[in-house]
């Protein structure tokens, strides 16, 4: 056992998030900084799309220019994918 108490060979479980980006003609797939995931006021777990697609070399207005049909706030597992939150963008404002 190694000083922590915990033994060496226990497995990690690492936890991934991204956005995926779905479009009419390409799916953009944005990696997602741990530091920024946060646990928001509704209890929910959260990431700030503006910050995912700075740190990604984007902005709102790449975001714009592909045409975007919804975007997808994803858990990535052993698994598979765990869909956190969907945003449609066929909303008309």
């Amino acid at each position: 056992m190694s000083q922590n108490g915990m033994s060496p060979s226990a497995p990690v479980k690492m936890v991934e998030y991204r956005y995926i980006i779905e479009c009419k003609e390409k799916t953009v797939e944005l990696e997602v900084d741990d530091r920024d995931v946060i646990q928001n006021a509704d209890d929910e777990i959260d990431c700030p799309l503006d910050v995912v697609l700075r740190k990604n070399d984007y902005s709102f207005n790449d975001l714009m220019t592909w045409d975007a049909i919804e975007i997808r706030f994803v858990k990535v597992m052993e698994e598979g994918l765990s869909i956190i939150n969907r945003i449609p963008m066929n909303i008309n404002i």
